[in-house]
């Protein structure tokens, strides 16, 4: 009889951690999809979401103690597509999912899941149900299971679910906090770049006003390559810290002012924290406010793309992990204008993804999968790389794992002159044997220009064109050699 009644109460007991009212954390990334759990590089709300999609995150979800759950609205939600929205915005919640259909809950805090039942019960997008996002109403689930984390003393509640190629992520706070005794603090330092680095094998620690600076009492763990973390109960309030090598026999040294530093007046200057929450801080270089970083020399040659008639007119740009597949933050430049594009962009050690763009986001690389140079995680397929050390990534063609083939100004078996460059009325050519035609193309791949020559000589009037870089290609009996043009 006892065996039975401790099954009957552990459900209860399970239930009794999320019991309570629950809002989406007014914040940005509290809700967005990767293709891996937790990872959010694909998409996720910005602080501006919070004003655009308010009558979402206004939205209430409450656990009651008998196992009920209730969904309020207040008349408005976040609409999409799917729904009958055009375009997606605030509008009255669409069957069955706007909470009118009697909900229950179970959760499971040794599995760490949170199961809704009852047709259209939903926690963050309606869409998002197990296997796949819905696109009909009529496709609502009537059971719902996410695997959950609990942080913040019980306070943030994290709901992961797959839906197949990609894993979305919501993030929940209760609306009332719970007190709490101390908060889980995640330090990390990366010592690539510490000049002793033999001493390190003897250890890295954090040394800090909520240890009494003891030296080696709190050691951290060398988790993957140059990176130490430890994680550490603290009581909320504002701390003082370091991090040290061997006990106290090397410690960072700061001057003060830097970003990440105390501005108590005692003559030390530390790391300075307050605690108030869960939180795995950013990881740091050791005697530094940011994250050690390596110079990456990105090279993409995009000869291939414009003879095809691709335009680079409005720019190329680098996109990846490093930077949220940002679109056209990282613009790069051909000042030589040999059609090889390059940029150097400061990245951390580790693994990255990467491509290259034109226009933003208007045209991209598209690669079949199983390239020597890329990787394909969530139906997605990226260039990939290491990062450890400051280094140039070798040119490489569009959309190849290698540069382009030889063809454009790099063979000229006929010995073909191509003068003056730049040129501003006439542009002559001459070949060691037989000419047979001459063309001029924009960068657009327009046709500016086209002589029949047959002769080893020919002249084109350029005076009338508008300045720019061309492209001017000579026809022969052993091929076609084309060369960039300025004309000024």
């Amino acid at each position: 009889m006892k065996k039975l009644l401790l099954f009957l109460l552990l459900p209860v007991a399970f239930n009794a951690q999320v019991v309570g009212t629950w809002k989406l954390a007014n914040q940005a990334a509290a809700m967005g999809v990767g293709p891996s759990q937790g990872s959010m590089q694909w998409w996720s709300n910005g602080v501006g979401d919070l004003t655009t999609r308010a009558c979402m995150f206004d939205d209430s979800i409450t656990f009651n103690a008998n196992g009920t759950m209730m969904h309020y609205m207040d008349g408005q939600t976040w609409l999409e597509g799917w729904q009958g929205a055009t375009p997606d915005a605030c509008g009255t919640p669409v069957a069955p999912h706007n909470g009118s259909n009697p909900a229950t809950y179970a959760y499971n805090g040794t599995t760490n899941t949170l199961s809704v039942f009852g047709l259209g019960a939903h926690m963050g997008l309606a869409k998002v149900i197990n296997g796949s996002e819905i696109a009909s109403p009529l496709n609502a689930a009537d059971t719902i299971t996410y695997l959950t984390g609990l942080s913040n003393g019980g306070n943030t509640l994290t709901l992961d679910i797959n839906v197949g190629a990609n894993w979305w992520r919501f993030i929940y706070n209760r609306t009332q906090m719970a007190p709490v005794a101390n908060y889980n603090v995640t330090f990390r330092v990366d010592m690539s770049q510490y000049a002793g680095a033999a001493n390190v094998a003897n250890g890295v620690f954090v040394n800090g006003s909520f240890n009494g600076w003891c030296g080696s009492c709190n050691p951290m763990i060398n988790t993957t390559g140059s990176m130490w973390e430890v994680t550490l109960p603290l009581a909320p309030g504002a701390i003082e810290y370091k991090f040290t090598v061997e006990g106290w026999n090397d410690q960072e040294n700061f001057v003060g002012g830097e970003p990440c530093i105390d501005t108590i007046n005692d003559g030390y200057f530390n790391r300075y924290l307050m605690v108030a929450n869960d939180v795995t801080l950013a990881p740091v270089c050791f005697n530094s406010c940011g994250a050690c970083t390596n110079d990456v020399t990105f090279r993409v040659n995009m000869n291939d793309y414009v003879a095809a008639g691709g335009s680079t007119a409005a720019g190329v740009f680098l996109n990846g992990t490093f930077n949220g597949w940002c679109g056209a933050c990282t613009p790069m430049g051909d000042i030589d204008m040999d059609g090889v594009w390059e940029i150097i962009v400061p990245i951390s050690a580790g693994a990255i993804e990467y491509k290259f763009t034109v226009d933003g986001w208007n045209d991209q690389e598209n690669f079949v999968g199983g390239e020597p140079c890329t990787v394909t995680n969530g139906g997605y397929t990226n260039r990939s790389a290491t990062v450890s050390v400051d280094t140039a990534f070798s040119v490489v063609c569009w959309e190849s794992c290698t540069d382009c083939p030889a063809g454009i100004d790099e063979l000229n078996e006929n010995e073909i002159v191509i003068a003056p460059n730049p040129a501003t009325t006439a542009l002559n050519v001459s070949a060691k044997s037989e000419i047979q035609t001459v063309t001029i193309l924009d960068l657009n791949g327009r046709l500016v220009q086209s002589v029949t020559v047959n002769g080893v000589a020919a002249s084109l009037n350029v005076s009338g064109m508008n300045h720019g870089l061309y492209l001017v290609s000579v026809t022969t009996n052993k091929g076609v050699y084309t060369k960039r043009v300025i004309v000024e």
